[in-house]
């Protein structure tokens, strides 16, 4: 039986699938109980994980479990095939079962860690601590405080990792995550330690970028630039990648070069409306007004409730006086998709546009969601008094509170009670 099962593992390794041979050896397993079988059904069954052949894998498993005693190597399988298949009950009545070594705690962990459980992973983990000094222990640490965004504490065990001389674990570059971890807590110096400290034959394209964008807040703007080529040339979609490298050359004021950057992206993808939205807000920078406009349309043409385009359309149609033109662009318009300031905005256009209508119930809109603003309680009450609504009043109040010390307010306060009276 044992050359039958030789014979099965060196079929899969060849990418065949015996199925008649395996379904025999395993109708036969509960005969196969000496060593050297149960030797060779494990490597039957590391054979079949491999393969992502998992429930021939299981029974094999589940055979060699029930008689090999506790085998921490054994269980370890079957406990990762019992979670890969989402049945973490019964992977932790297994596990709970078995005898407290470090590598069952570590499995136990893995279990909470699936079932959301942070908390209870980290307490089994740091009893198999109490147990054995394994470095793996501070990497499987670090690891669920990296998920979990507990980054000072993730920090904490990478840095033990690196401080005993080891660099690399699971294929996780740990100068890369520390670089990355450093970033995330905005601490440059570090993140740029860790960066020169890694070995660049682990960088990923992300990890590129991420050292792109640290060059780029300490001011290198030379090297942010060639990393960020680097990562276009390696994924030309790398969309972020676009956007740092336009805010590098808008930072150097070279807005040509930011926008000529954007159009040749556009110039193979014109699905994206943030490119149109940018291009416009360079062009609108740049005094090209009519170009804004035309790249803000596109990117809500793209993307109907694309708040931040908007903005700026509504902005650049209120400094050119080009009001007269929103109804090109807010046909059809959702305005609960809208900001207060989006709303603010546009109350003031149609204010310029004498749709009395419309201005107001957008006014009101907005103060809905503006939050207390003096510039749009300002523009509100001089609107209401322009069109001598009665809720000035009310607005008036607001401001009083908000500048208790504008005796403008009071002035127009008395006034307004004045006129009142006289009434």
């Amino acid at each position: 039986m044992q050359d039958q099962i030789y014979e099965i593992i060196d079929q899969l390794k060849k990418g065949e699938y015996p199925e008649k041979r395996l379904e025999a050896v395993l109708g036969n397993i509960g005969q196969l109980v000496d060593e050297m079988d149960l030797e060779a059904l494990f490597i039957l069954g590391d054979t079949l994980v491999a393969s992502g052949l998992h429930k021939p894998a299981e029974t094999i498993f589940s055979h060699l479990h029930d008689h090999t005693g506790h085998d921490d190597e054994v269980l370890s399988y079957l406990v990762d095939i019992l979670i890969t298949d989402g049945r973490l009950d019964e992977a932790l009545s297994l596990v709970n079962e078995a005898e407290k070594t470090p590598p069952v705690l570590m499995l136990k962990a893995e279990i909470f860690q699936q079932l959301n459980m942070s908390d209870v992973a980290v307490r089994s983990l740091l009893e198999a601590k109490g147990l054995s000094d394994d470095p793996i222990l501070d990497f499987a640490l670090a690891e669920i405080y990296y998920e979990d965004g507990e980054f000072p504490d993730a920090i904490r065990h990478y840095e033990t990792l690196i401080s005993d001389g080891i660099q690399e674990v699971n294929g996780v570059e740990l100068n890369l995550r520390l670089a990355e971890l450093h970033m995330n807590q905005l601490d440059l110096e570090n993140a740029q330690m860790y960066f020169d400290a890694a070995d660049e034959k682990y960088y990923s394209n992300d990890d590129y970028y991420r050292k792109a964008l640290m060059e780029y807040q300490l001011q290198s703007y030379e090297s942010a630039k060639n990393l960020l080529a680097q990562v276009i040339e390696n994924e030309p979609y790398y969309v972020n990648a676009y956007i740092l490298l336009m805010n590098v050359h808008e930072t150097e004021h070279n807005l040509d070069a930011a926008i000529e950057l954007l159009e040749d992206y556009i110039k193979e993808d014109d699905t994206e409306p943030l490119f149109f939205f940018h291009l416009g807000r360079l062009h609108f920078r740049n005094g090209e007004e009519g170009r804004a406009i035309e790249n803000f349309n596109r990117a809500i043409s793209l993307d109907q409730d694309y708040d931040d385009a908007y903005l700026m359309l509504f902005e650049t149609l209120l400094k050119t006086g080009r009001t007269s033109e929103v109804g090109t662009f807010t046909s059809g318009l959702d305005i609960h998709a809208l900001s207060g300031e989006s709303l603010y905005l546009l109350a003031k256009i149609q204010q310029e546009n004498e749709n009395d209508e419309d201005a107001l119930s957008l006014y009101q809109e907005a103060s809905k969601l503006i939050g207390d603003s003096i510039e749009f309680y300002t523009d509100y009450y001089e609107y209401l008094t322009e069109i001598r609504h009665p809720s000035r009043r009310d607005v008036l109040e607001k401001l009083i509170i908000m500048e208790p010390d504008n005796v403008g307010w009071q002035f127009e306060k008395e006034r307004l009670d004045d006129e009142y009276d006289q009434v």
